[in-house]
């Protein structure tokens, strides 16, 4: 088991310290200056970009928060870095711009966003990227496949399993039932072996968690708080959250 201390040790800003009405975009320059100078951890998302360049962004279009309704990976990071956001002056950054942004400032968690095709490319990329790195820093990602790449081909750094209960059926109509109930109670986990849960704070209590955590000393944080109340709710299943949209110091 790795150390996580130093990556759990204060609330984690999902994407950043965004705030649209204040022009700062998720995931991008700004919200991740916003954090550093508040002294939170950050969270961010990666993709790669047509030129294998791992970027740092959460859906697989673009057309939620730009000017673009192109896909990630049908981009250059040339292209990328052309695309105009709805808020904000922002452009898209590569993780190691978000790397030297950092510096070792405060703790970074990356998550690997997957095509769910087995392929390990973007793990290995982000490895790649992050191998010399000297501040706090972790990977995770939702799909099994891109923990286990990590934990092979990054073996002395935290790698975590994103989970929850996987009853939005629309939103992951592309796995069967079996797969959403195998991924929900984390039953890849002897061939995984990941060092940290990252589970939907609306799923919790849950009973795979509480074992993994309980009998195997496994860290918990959970995704995305969003009020003081969630923020109550967390101090009682997890050792940190992953919070946006509100002061975490408001619940202590």
């Amino acid at each position: 088991m790795t150390d996580t201390a130093s990556l759990f040790a204060g609330p984690i800003a999902h994407r950043g310290l965004h705030d649209k009405t204040q022009g700062r975009v998720e995931n991008c320059e700004s919200s991740f200056q916003a954090a550093i100078g508040a002294g939170f951890a950050i969270e961010c998302d990666v993709r790669l970009s047509r030129d294998n360049q791992v970027v740092v962004f959460h859906d697989d279009t673009l057309g939620r928060i730009t000017k673009s309704k192109a896909v990630v990976r049908e981009l250059s990071v040339a292209e990328l870095k052309d695309i105009v956001f709805n808020d904000g002056p922002d452009r898209i950054q590569t993780l190691q711009e978000l790397l030297d942004q950092i510096d070792g400032k405060v703790p970074l968690i990356i998550e690997l966003k997957s095509k769910w095709d087995k392929d390990e490319g973007l793990a290995l990329r982000v490895a790649e990227t992050i191998g010399t790195y000297f501040g706090p820093v972790a990977t995770m990602s939702f799909d099994p496949v891109l923990v286990a790449a990590a934990q092979r081909w990054l073996p002395h750094l935290p790698n975590g399993i994103v989970s929850e209960h996987y009853r939005d059926i629309e939103h992951w109509k592309f796995l069967s039932r079996f797969e959403r109930f195998r991924l929900s109670k984390m039953l890849h986990w002897p061939w995984t072996r990941p060092d940290f849960i990252s589970y939907n704070i609306d799923d919790l209590p849950h009973p795979a968690v509480a074992m993994f955590e309980n009998l195997m000393s496994v860290p918990v944080i959970c995704w995305t708080v969003r009020t003081p109340q969630q923020a109550a709710k967390a101090q009682k299943f997890c050792d940190q959250i992953t919070f946006e949209g509100f002061d975490p110091g408001s619940a202590s």
